[in-house]
C-alpha cells in the first residue's frame, strides 16, 4: 500500500515537471482537541503513513464528540507552496476496497483547508472546501492546488449545522495521518527547481510557484509581473489610494503618496490630505488670513477671500489693501468727500483730516453750505438773491441775482434810491427834450463870440498900424473881455438840473 501511494505522488510531480519540497514535514503542528498522545498532531506531519489504521500508530486522531475540528502546521516561515498532499485514516483493508466500508470517509467529508500567515484561518486564504464528495467519490489521499504563500497549513471540518448530507459522520474528527505542503524552500524563487526569481517588485518576493506572476506588488506598483508604476493619481499598495493635492495639481509619489514639490492651496502635508486650520489659507496654508476680514482671521482656505468682506478701510479678496484714490469704509466702497487742498480722506471712516474744502461742511465734506452761508467752514454769509436761492455754497454768487436794492456778485451791496412822484416825472422829462436845446445854444453863443473877438484884435492891429505915434489904450477894452469872456458867463447861467440832483 504504501508504494503504491508514494508512486502516486512521485508520478503528480514528475508530471508537473518540478520537484518540490515537503515544507511541513517535521514542523510544530497543533490540533484543538488533543486524543491521547500517540494519536498527536504531530503524527501528521513525521513523514510516516505506512500504516494507517488506529494500530498503526502514524495518524493524528483528535477527540470524539466534538462539533468542529481543526489542526495546523507552522512551515517555520512564509514559503511559496504549489500543492497540499493530505492522506487520511483508513481501516486496514487494502485501497481501494476498502473505501466501500471505510467507517472513517465519513469523517473526511466536509472538510476544508486554508494557507494564512496567522493562526486564523480567516486571514488566509481558502485552499479548497469539499461541498460535493460522497464516501463513493471522495479521494483519498488526495493533492490539492494552493498556489499562494503562508506558513500555516490549517485543516478544518465542522457538525455545527445539521442535518448533513448522507454520509457524513455525525461528529467532526481530525484523522489525518500525513499532510505535506509542498513547495519551495527558498524565498522569491518559482518555477522548475524552484531556480527563477520571482520579479523585482513582487510583494515579500512572493511569486505564483509555476507562473511566476506576483501574488502582489510592492506599493506603487501594479501588474501580473508588478513591473507599472501606479498612475491616474494613485499610489501605495494596490495602488489603491488616492494622490492628495499636490502643487498646481502634480502627480504624488506613486509609492508613498508624497508630493514632491509641496501641497496645492488649502491643504497641507507631506500627501498633501489635511485641509487648512482656520486661519490660514494657500499652498501648504503657509499664508495667514488677514486680520482686517470683516471676521477677522476667517477666510477661505484656498484662496484667502475674506467670507465676511472687509473691515472699514480695507478692499481686495484678502483685505490686504488699503483704501486709496480717495475711498474709504468697507471694501473701499464709498468715496471721499471735498477735502481742504484736495488731500485724501481718511481711509477707515472717511473724515477730512485737513477739514473741508471751501463751500462744504465739516462733518463729511459731501454736503454743500447752507443757510444762506459759503466759503471756507461755511462760516461767510450770503444771501439777498432773487427768488430766495441759496447762493453758490463755494463763492456766494447768486446764481439768479439780487432782490431789488442790493447789488454785487454776492448781493451784500445796498443801493440808496430816491423815490419820484408822477409830477416830477413829467419835470424830467421836459429836462430831457431842453437840455440837448439848451447845450446847442450854449455851443453856438460861445462860436460867435470867439468870431467877434477876433474881429476885434483884428481892427485894433489896423488901427495901431495907422496910428504908430498916437497912443492908443486898448488894454480896458481887452482886460474886460478876458475877466469876463463870453464862455464864463454863460457858464454862470447853467444850473445843476433836476437829473443831476437825482443822481446824487
Amino acid at each position: 500500500m504504501k508504494d503504491v501511494r508514494f508512486i502516486l505522488v512521485l508520478s503528480t510531480l514528475v508530471c508537473n515537471g518540478e520537484a518540490f519540497e515537503n515544507l511541513a514535514l517535521n514542523k510544530a503542528a497543533w490540533q484543538k482537541y488533543p486524543n491521547v498522545p500517540q494519536w498527536g498532531a504531530y503524527k501528521a506531519v513525521d513523514g510516516l503513513y505506512t500504516s494507517l489504521d488506529l494500530a498503526g500508530e502514524q495518524c493524528t486522531i483528535s477527540g470524539d464528540g466534538k462539533s468542529t475540528a481543526e489542526w495546523r502546521v507552522d512551515l517555520g516561515g512564509v514559503f511559496s507552496i504549489h500543492h497540499i498532499f493530505i492522506q487520511y485514516r483508513m481501516d486496514a483493508f487494502p485501497f481501494p476496497w476498502s473505501r466501500a466500508i471505510n467507517a472513517y470517509i465519513g469523517r473526511f467529508l466536509g472538510y476544508s483547508v486554508y494557507l494564512s500567515n496567522t493562526t486564523n484561518k480567516e486571514d488566509g486564504v481558502l485552499c479548497f472546501r469539499d461541498t460535493s464528495y460522497t464516501r463513493a467519490t471522495i479521494p483519498n489521499p488526495v493533492n490539492i492546488t494552493c498556489p499562494y504563500h503562508g506558513r500555516y497549513v490549517i485543516y478544518y471540518n465542522n457538525r455545527t449545522h445539521p442535518p448533513y448530507p448522507e454520509g457524513y459522520s455525525e461528529y467532526a474528527y481530525n484523522e489525518l495521518c500525513e499532510v505535506e505542503a509542498l513547495g519551495c524552500p527558498t524565498p522569491g524563487y518559482y518555477g522548475e527547481s524552484c531556480s527563477t526569481p520571482c520579479p523585482q517588485n513582487c510583494q515579500e518576493g512572493h511569486c505564483h510557484i509555476t507562473e511566476g506572476t506576483c501574488l502582489g506588488c510592492l506599493p506603487g506598483y501594479n501588474g501580473p509581473m508588478c513591473d507599472k508604476q501606479c498612475n491616474d493619481f494613485k499610489y501605495g499598495l494596490g495602488c489603491n489610494k488616492t494622490c492628495g493635492n499636490c502643487y498646481q495639481g502634480e502627480p504624488c509619489d506613486h509609492v508613498t503618496g508624497v508630493c514632491l514639490n509641496g501641497c496645492d492651496a488649502g491643504v497641507y502635508g507631506d500627501k498633501c490630505m489635511i485641509e487648512c486650520q482656520v486661519g490660514s489659507y494657500g499652498s501648504n496654508c503657509r499664508e495667514n488670513c488677514s486680520v482686517n476680514c470683516g471676521l477677522p482671521k476667517t477666510c477661505n482656505r484656498e484662496t484667502g477671500r475674506c467670507t465676511s468682506g472687509c473691515q472699514p478701510g480695507w478692499d481686495g479678496i484678502t483685505c490686504k489693501t488699503k483704501c486709496n484714490n480717495y475711498s474709504y469704509g468697507p471694501g473701499c466702497n464709498q468715496t471721499c468727500g471735498q477735502c481742504l487742498d484736495d488731500l485724501p480722506c481718511h481711509y477707515v471712516n472717511g473724515s477730512c483730516l485737513g477739514g473741508c474744502a471751501p463751500g462744504f461742511e465739516r462733518k463729511d465734506c459731501k454736503t454743500g453750505c447752507s443757510n444762506n452761508t459759503y466759503g471756507l467752514h461755511c462760516t461767510l454769509t450770503c444771501g439777498n438773491c432773487s427768488n430766495g436761492q441759496q447762493c453758490n455754497h463755494v463763492t456766494g454768487i447768486c446764481p439768479q441775482g439780487c432782490v431789488q436794492g442790493y447789488d454785487g456778485d454776492t448781493c451784500d451791496t445796498r443801493l440808496k434810491i430816491m423815490y419820484v412822484t408822477a409830477n416830477d416825472q413829467v419835470g424830467l422829462a421836459c429836462y430831457g427834450f431842453l437840455a440837448p436845446l439848451i447845450v446847442s445854444v450854449l455851443c453856438n453863443a460861445w462860436c460867435l463870440m470867439r468870431m467877434l473877438r477876433k474881429k476885434r484884435q483884428h481892427q485894433m492891429k489896423e488901427t495901431k498900424a495907422d496910428n504908430t505915434n498916437s497912443p492908443h489904450e486898448p488894454g480896458p477894452l481887452y482886460d474886460d473881455m478876458e475877466e469876463s469872456p463870453g464862455y464864463q458867463e454863460l457858464g454862470e447861467v447853467s444850473k445843476p438840473s433836476t437829473y443831476d440832483t437825482l443822481t446824487q
